[in-house]
């Protein structure tokens, strides 16, 4: 309630509050009535009104990743009504277009650093605590059992806690670079090692893989190679010594794909999302539709059904081929401007941070889009957070480098003027 209270005053207040809520759902670690209160849906209205009424700026910021957003969030809402079984596919349009909503509203709202970097460690802090509690979980059974999400939340599946905890490293490791405190950066340090044990201890295969690609990933971008390769490497092997023979034994089924039942259900599924978007082109089945029975036993009449795992075949077949090629294009030009960004000669003005943020927000791309080949996350909340940080920066980034042409034309101005006034002579009497 003290939230909400300051919320209506200050609405970036409750877009803190609203990624709390919806990245950790703190109030289903409470107990009693508190679980199936409407908190979220709260937050969403107070803040809506208070952005409304204020002075805050109101009109979203065009770039091409917002106008793929809007046209995806459209195409989900058309093929809902097209969809096999609306009133099954309507509950969940429903919670995801809040997703949206605050991708909407966080890239409108975050104007400065201190903006985003609040953003970020509120995901950060939301995420660790899942990410530290499973880690030291692990260390005190042995990696006998897998850690597991809250119930009722999109991480209350171990694979998708597994997912969410990879992606939300880049984070932690991108705010400890901008701390000056010692401790506080060797406190967000072991908070990170033991997301790394918690991500082991899921179990997760598809989160195994999408972790290795992370540390080549923060190989090949860190100044200092080696000491990365080297902490990287050491903490790998002490960390895999850690856990038992069930987990080398789950791990050794990659390599066994076609013996392995989970795959081929995957496989399975994978030929249902495909085998509907074709059908019923343009349109898809809706909302995780392709995995009800009448669907998938009219393609597969003996198979027992199967979620899609994989962010691709489930938006294809949840929303047919015009919806996986927006999808498909979001990815795309995300992972493009971030490396843009990441890219971008900001030394020496006062957005030199952008860089940092856009290798970390990259690294995000590319785990997400790697550990969801197996996953059927496709909305997750964190992944469209941060590519609506995308617009914010680039205007920052564009502002910063016309303040340092401006300043640098000035200078070199100035620096002609000296010269050819030196340059003269008196003339002679």
């Amino acid at each position: 309630m003290i939230g909400l209270g300051f919320t209506l005053r200050f609405p970036f207040v409750g877009v803190l509050m609203w990624v709390w809520f919806t990245l950790m759902s703190p109030h289903m670690e409470a107990y009693g009535f508190s679980q199936t209160l409407p908190l979220n849906f709260a937050i969403v209205v107070v803040t809506g009104i208070s952005w409304f009424f204020s002075k805050e700026p109101k009109t979203l910021r065009v770039h091409s990743i917002t106008v793929l957003l809007l046209a995806f969030l459209v195409w989900l809402t058309i093929n809902s009504f097209f969809a096999f079984a609306p009133s099954f596919s309507w509950p969940y349009w429903d919670r995801f277009w809040r997703v949206f909503a605050l991708g909407f509203i966080v890239s409108s709202l975050a104007t400065n650093k201190i903006r985003i970097e609040a953003i970020l460690w509120c995901a950060a802090i939301s995420l660790m605590y899942y990410g530290v509690k499973g880690g030291l979980f692990t260390l005190a059974t042995g990696g006998n059992y897998r850690v597991l999400g809250p119930l009722g939340t999109a991480i209350g599946d171990n694979n998708a806690l597994a997912l969410a905890l990879l992606l939300i490293l880049p984070v932690i490791e991108y705010l400890r670079s901008t701390v000056r405190s010692r401790a506080l950066s060797l406190t967000l340090l072991g908070c990170m090692a033991l997301i790394g044990i918690a991500v082991l201890g899921s179990y997760s295969r598809g989160a195994f893989i999408a972790m290795a690609v992370l540390g080549l990933v923060a190989v090949v971008q860190s100044k200092r190679k080696f000491l990365y390769l080297s902490a990287i490497g050491s903490f790998a092997i002490l960390a895999l010594l850690l856990m038992p023979q069930s987990f080398y034994d789950r791990m050794n089924t990659i390599g066994s794909a076609k013996t392995d039942g989970s795959f081929m259900g995957r496989w399975t599924a994978w030929q249902v999302a495909t085998k509907y978007a074709i059908d019923h082109f343009p349109f898809g089945a809706g909302f995780y539709a392709p995995q009800l029975r009448s669907i998938y036993n009219y393609y597969f009449p003996a198979e027992f059904p199967h979620a899609a795992h994989s962010i691709y075949f489930q938006v294809l077949g949840e929303h047919g081929f015009i919806g996986l090629a927006i999808y498909l294009a979001i990815l795309v030009i995300a992972a493009l401007s971030f490396l843009k960004l990441a890219r971008r000669d900001l030394e020496g003005t006062d957005a030199s941070w952008i860089p940092s943020l856009s290798r970390s927000c990259l690294s995000i791309i590319i785990a997400f889009c790697v550990g969801g080949a197996a996953l059927s996350v496709a909305y997750y909340d964190l992944f469209i957070i941060i590519i609506c940080l995308i617009p914010p920066l680039t205007v920052m980034a564009d502002a910063a480098t016309l303040k340092k042409r401006k300043k640098n034309s000035s200078a070199a101005q100035s620096s002609r003027s000296g010269v050819e006034s030196d340059g003269q002579f008196p003339a002679p009497s």
